[in-house]
This record gives structure tokens, sequence and C-alpha cells, in this order.
């Protein structure tokens, strides 16, 4: 009985200290994904988040609407409104741009989301068939995107997420929904350049 005591004990200690990491884990994620956001828009970022009544995060992060949504109807409206006579809209501020591109780089992610996810319970189901395993090289070719990935496609806006969904996709193979936010800060990550 006192073996059986201390061994329950041993394990939830390892519970308690899994669960520990777990929390700070995530925890992590979310900052590195509000990270480079203004106090605004990562308080948009979580209210979003929020609204969605998912149970799973990776459906959330998919479904969620863009924290820089409002900011960009603003800067439209205010574009139009501004207008030089004669003219549709003003030049956009440097500070304008910025925030339009994160927009769009948001996008692009959140798009992204679900395709990572795919592909990882993908990569794990198809690497590991018992008469004949894919490799690495085959489940990454015919997904949108050369393979190896070519330096031209890393830095186009429109294929360096799906680059990304592929890398993590394999990496965490199988485990796709614990780590779409590891795979969302990864792609908020892309230098914003890309997307000015």
């Amino acid at each position: 009985m006192q073996k059986y005591k201390k061994t329950s004990g041993h394990l939830i200690r390892a519970f308690a200290v899994l669960s520990m990491v777990t929390l700070f884990s995530a925890m992590a994620n979310a900052i590195s994904i509000t990270a480079e956001m203004s106090a605004e828009i990562a308080t948009e970022y979580q209210k979003q988040l929020a609204k969605q009544d998912w149970p799973a995060t990776h459906t959330k992060l998919a479904l969620m609407d863009n924290p820089y949504k409002k900011s960009y109807k603003v800067i439209k409206k205010r574009l139009k409104k501004e207008a030089p006579e004669g003219k549709r809209k003003r030049s956009m501020t440097d500070e304008e741009r910025l925030i339009m591109a994160k927009k769009k780089r948001f996008d692009y992610c959140q798009a992204s989301v679900e395709f990572f996810i795919s592909f990882s319970e993908r990569s794990f189901t198809l690497s590991r068939l018992e008469n004949n395993p894919l490799t690495k090289d085959k489940l990454m070719a015919g997904n949108g995107v050369k393979y190896p990935f070519t330096e031209e496609e890393t830095n186009n806006a429109g294929t360096r997420p799906a680059q990304i969904a592929l890398d993590l996709g394999w990496k965490y193979q199988g485990k796709g929904p614990m780590y779409a936010e590891t795979f969302l800060a990864t792609c908020l990550a892309i230098p914003i350049s890309l997307y000015s």
C-alpha cells in the first residue's frame, strides 16, 4: 500500500508539472502572437479570440476576426475623407502602411492555420503507412509551393505561410491542434516588409 501511495504521489506531481509546462507554453505562444501588436490591437486580438465559442484553440484562431480589421476600416475611411480635391483618396502615412501590411500578414497566416492542422495530421498518417510510408520529400511536394523551398517563394508574401505550415506540420506530426498558436506566432514573425 505504501508503494502505491508513493507511486501515485509521483504521478500526481509529474502531472502537475506537465500541466504547468503546458500552461506556460500556451501563455508564451499567446505572448509571441501579440508581441509585435500595439496594446490596442493586442486587446482586440484577445477580444476576438474570446468571442469564439469553439472549445478548440485552433478553430478559434482560424475563425476569429482579424484584430487589425477595425483599424483597417478607420484608415480606409480616413483616406477617402481626407482626399485632396480631385483625388479619390490621399496617400497613406508610413504608420498606416504598416497597419495595412500587418492586417494583410495576419490574413495570410490565419488562412493557413487549417492547412497547418490538416498537413500535420496527413503527415502523421501517411508517413506511418504499413506497406509504403511516404517520405518527407514526397509529402512536402504538391502542396502549392516548391519543395525543397525556393528562396523566391520564401521571400513571397503569398507562399511563405504555406512553407511554414509544411515545415511545422512535419515537425508536429499528428499534433497540429496543440501547436496552432506556435504556427500562428511563427507565421506572424514573417518580415512585415513582404506585405508592404
